[in-house]
C-alpha cells in the first residue's frame, strides 16, 4: 500500500466536489430515499423550530414566558419524536450498490471519492444533496446516485 496516505485517524482523504458530467445511476425503489430525506428535513425545522423558541423565551417580555416555554417544550417534543422517526428512516434505507446506509455516518473507512460539506458530517452532506440537487454519492462505495434518472429498461 505504498500510494496510499494513512493517518493515525484513519484515511487521509482529498476533497472531491461533487461532479455533475459524472455518470450516476438511478435508484430502483424512491419512495425510501424520499421517504428518509423528508423525515430529516423536518427533524432539522425541529431544531430550528427550538432554537428560535429558546432565543424567544429569553428576549420575551415577563408575561410572555410562560407561552415561550410552551413553545420549547413542544417543539422539544417534535424534536425528539422527528428525529426518532428520521433515523429510523435512514437506517433502513441502503444502497443499491454496496448495502450499507449511506444517509448515517459511522466509523467505517469512507470511500477515496467521499466528500463532505465541512460543518456536517458525511451523511448530513448526502441527505442535504439528495434534498438540493436530487444527486449523491454513497460515502462507502464512492457511487453516485441519480433520484430523479429512470431505470433504463434492457433491449
Amino acid at each position: 500500500m505504498p500510494d496510499s496516505e494513512y493517518t493515525p485517524n484513519g484515511a487521509n482523504h482529498k476533497e472531491h466536489k461533487p461532479s455533475l458530467d459524472q455518470r450516476a445511476r438511478s435508484v430502483p425503489y424512491r419512495k425510501k430515499f424520499i421517504g428518509a430525506v423528508f423525515f430529516t428535513l423536518l427533524f432539522y425545522l425541529g431544531i430550528i423550530a427550538l432554537i428560535t423558541s429558546a432565543v424567544a423565551f429569553f428576549y420575551a417580555a415577563p408575561e410572555f414566558k410562560k407561552r415561550s416555554a410552551e413553545l420549547i417544550v413542544a417543539s422539544l417534543g417534535f424534536c425528539m419524536l422527528s428525529w426518532l422517526i428520521a433515523y429510523m428512516k435512514r437506517r433502513n434505507t441502503l444502497c443499491p450498490l454496496c448495502k450499507s446506509t449511506p444517509f448515517l455516518d459511522n466509523l467505517a473507512r469512507k470511500h477515496d471519492k467521499a466528500y463532505r460539506v465541512k460543518p456536517f458530517n458525511y451523511g448530513t452532506t448526502a441527505v442535504l444533496n439528495a434534498a438540493v440537487i436530487q444527486r449523491w454519492r454513497c460515502m462507502y462505495c464512492g457511487t453516485s446516485f441519480d433520484l430523479l434518472k429512470t431505470k433504463s429498461e434492457l433491449k
